[in-house]
């Protein structure tokens, strides 16, 4: 059953979205942590509330809204899931809807887009073991055939690869010269296509991770996303959305942990006074709620960029994500160390700790943000 969504511009997306998390998504949230397992349940309800449908043009299936009306609804979910894992495979699969409703052919649209917006999983696969985030080294290959690809390699580290229906992956086509880099739109459940098993992370165990082989998986001659040999230019779109929303998730995931911890310091007691009352206290306290104002709003500031072809798009993007996650992993620091002991015993506070260290590394590490940074301001000062 689809439950029908209201227009964006009639409807308050952050707070139905919290709403929806609270009710489908918090409550299963740790029983979905110790089993290791991404919550289908709860993805295949917030799919039938029009999730997916937010940021997709009306003729393409979906509501008419924004991106940015997407962004918000997915960090309404932050706020109300108590599931950051869950949150960050969101993240990968509203990188890939965005990348087909932008860059994709009247093919794409008609074959690979409806189930994504329905409730199917999906993934983008960049990471090989040898190159890490340095997607230009890249061995993946793809050959063309009679009636379309064979694509041969393998992806490692990958959000949502042991569940995913649908992947965009990065690879090679040799017979294109220097400029081969290209991407491919993958059915996992082909042939010719392999999963690793999950990977035992340390946190974020509610958004699986793995590894994709590909033994002369065939693909359509459609299946190539963008042109041929210009794969770079295409994936920098895609990726810097998904880094912008990183740093709205940590924003809105620590809204709550910070009225939380407030209202533990107002009422712990240190010395016959509120602990609230100690300068260090409010310093740690002031510093969470910094982080979250300014990851949205570089993350916002980044999404609109990316929206209106800003040359600094990308640049903003990969600040958005170094802030949101560096923030995140010091407030989560600061949770820790005013809860005292209680809050290094295995708990929600712990766990947030564990998570939060995990977002240093998916969606690009903050060595490469730093170095995407670098890029784009050396670029725009020879373009002066």
């Amino acid at each position: 059953m689809t439950v029908a969504l209201l227009p964006p511009q009639e409807l308050d997306l952050d707070q139905q979205f919290t709403e929806l998390a609270a009710r489908y998504v918090a409550p299963r949230a740790a029983q979905a942590y110790e089993a290791e397992i991404l919550d289908r349940l709860a993805w295949r309800r917030l799919a039938q509330h029009g999730l997916w449908r937010i940021g997709v043009p009306v003729e393409l299936g979906g509501t008419g809204g924004t991106w940015k009306d997407l962004a918000t609804a997915i960090a309404g979910i932050a706020r109300g899931s108590d599931d950051l894992g869950f949150t960050l495979s969101l993240i990968a699969h509203a990188g890939l809807v965005r990348a087909i409703a932008v860059h994709g052919t009247a093919w794409h649209h008609d074959h690979v887009l409806p189930p994504l917006l329905r409730g199917a999983i999906g993934a983008t696969a960049l990471t090989e073991t040898h190159g890490g985030s340095d997607v230009a080294r890249t061995r993946t290959q793809a050959r063309m055939c009679e009636d379309g690809w064979l694509l041969r390699g393998a992806k490692d580290h990958i959000t949502n690869a042991p569940v995913a229906d649908r992947a965009l992956i990065l690879a090679r086509v040799p017979d294109l010269g220097r400029r081969d880099i290209t991407l491919f739109l993958v059915n996992l459940r082909s042939p010719g296509v392999r999963r690793g098993a999950p990977e035992q992370l340390l946190g974020l165990r509610t958004s699986p991770t793995g590894a994709l082989h590909f033994d002369d998986a065939f693909l359509p001659r459609e299946a190539v996303l963008g042109t041929p040999g210009e794969g770079l230019a295409t994936l920098y779109d895609v990726i810097s959305f998904d880094r912008a929303l990183y740093g709205l998730v940590a924003a809105a995931y620590l809204e709550p942990r910070l009225d939380e911890i407030v209202r533990f310091t107002q009422k712990r007691e240190a010395f016959g006074a509120s602990i609230l009352d100690h300068q260090y206290v409010q310093g740690r306290i002031t510093d969470i709620r910094i982080t979250i104002e300014v990851a949205r709003a570089v993350s916002l500031s980044g999404i609109d960029a990316l929206v209106d072809r800003d040359a600094e798009a990308s640049l903003r993007c990969s600040v958005a994500k170094l802030v949101g996650s560096e923030g995140l992993v010091e407030a989560a620091q600061n949770l820790m160390r005013l809860r005292g002991h209680i809050g290094y015993m295995r708990g929600h506070i712990s766990q947030d700790m564990q998570d939060a260290l995990g977002t240093l590394i998916a969606g690009g590490t903050t060595e490469m943000q730093r170095k995407n940074i670098l890029n784009q301001m050396l670029a725009t000062r020879s373009e002066v």
